[in-house]
């Protein structure tokens, strides 16, 4: 037990801070990144308290997971006199959860923690009206999960949001913290009949509200989320999972500054559907070999595109493994995004060009 919560700590240390470009963290374990993200349905580990903590339900014991992820991204901007870069850097992300479900109980309890929205975008070069806009929203979960019987699981939980951001605009700047903001969240894993399993997470958003300096304030609301899933198993080793999440991004109006130093960074989101499919081999006891690929709809309109989030289209393809060595589990996953070039109007006219790479490995065990 030990020797699982220094790795995990360890990782976690090492790790959290902002990335540059789009607003999800698409990273929450190894294990799901390999299947691009597509494990509402199976949410087999303790990372399940990110994708639906009803699966910790049938985890008997205590199960740690802690993990990191290491980012690329190459953004840009296409305007008529060159290219405009993103300066916007990149960092490493970590996340830890940890869950217990005692062998004689139908209730099992999770803790998790993960970056969710991270931004590091700095304009400059390209808009000097546009500054630098970095934003970290990290959640740390609590889940209560009942087992209703050896198919059905249902989980309440509560979600607590840490929130840090840094803006600047030409002479004024903003930063600031807030560290007490709160939503919720319910989840149900159901296995209908042999080889088959569905998933559901609904999440509410929260909102945010940050004093930075003197009488100056930032508001803003973060989106409701609903992700289902299924998968089927094939000869015992194969499994394929679909899964599809709506994003709420249409409720995010604005990034204002208001006060003695205002700042304006007014937004035109649409909500978002992101589809997920992965495919799982078990080629041998414990271990995995995966692939998956995931269509994520920009949350920007062509009018009204604000830079401060560069979110467009992007098409997600997925490796990864996973394999038991010296008593604990470990997975790896690699993932390349292709982001269709957005023209956009108005005030930060142009076409944005989007790349993202992320390595991710995540290390976890058991205890009866």
């Amino acid at each position: 037990m030990k020797r699982i919560l220094s790795v995990t700590v360890s990782m976690l240390l090492a790790s959290t801070t902002a990335f540059a470009g789009g607003m999800p963290q698409p990273v929450q374990s190894a294990s799901g990144l390999g299947v691009a993200n597509a494990f509402v349905a199976t949410a087999n580990d303790a990372s399940a308290l990110a994708y639906n903590p009803a699966g910790i339900a049938w985890q008997s014991g205590v199960s740690v997971l802690g993990g990191f992820s290491d980012p690329y991204r190459d953004s840009s901007v296409k305007l008529a006199g060159g290219i405009g870069p993103n300066e916007g850097s990149e960092a490493f992300g970590g996340s830890i959860y940890a869950s217990w479900a005692p062998l004689d109980s139908s209730w099992a309890a999770g803790i998790g923690f993960a970056p969710l929205y991270q931004v590091n975008n700095e304009w400059s070069l390209a808009f000097p009206t546009a500054g630098v806009s970095k934003i970290n929203v990290d959640r740390t979960t609590f889940d209560a999960v009942y087992a209703v019987n050896s198919s059905l699981a249902v989980g309440f939980g509560g979600d607590w949001y840490f929130t840090r951001v840094n803006f600047s605009q030409g002479v004024n700047s903003f930063k600031g913290n807030d560290w007490g903001s709160f939503g919720g969240h319910v989840s149900v894993k159901w296995n209908p009949m042999p080889a088959w399993s569905t998933g559901l997470m609904v999440r509410s958003g929260s909102k945010i509200t940050i004093s930075g300096g003197t009488n100056n304030k930032l508001s803003f609301k973060l989106p409701d989320e609903v992700s289902a899933g299924v998968a089927h198993d094939f000869a015992d080793v194969w499994r394929l999972e679909l899964d599809a999440k709506w994003t709420r991004w249409s409720s995010l109006k604005n990034l204002n500054v208001v006060g003695l130093n205002p700042q304006t960074n007014n937004l035109n989101l649409k909500d978002t559907i992101t589809v997920m499919a992965g495919l799982t081999w078990t080629w041998r006891p414990n271990s995995q070999i995966r692939a998956g690929y995931a269509y994520d709809q920009g949350a920007n309109k062509a009018a009204g595109f604000n830079p401060v989030l560069a979110d467009q289209d992007g098409h997600q393809l997925t490796v990864g493994a996973g394999g038991d060595y010296s008593g604990l589990h470990f997975d790896v996953a690699y993932s390349y995004t292709y982001y269709t070039k957005r023209t956009a109007t108005d005030a930060f006219a142009g076409t944005y060009r989007d790349r993202r790479q992320f390595l991710s490995m995540s290390v976890s065990s058991r205890f009866e």
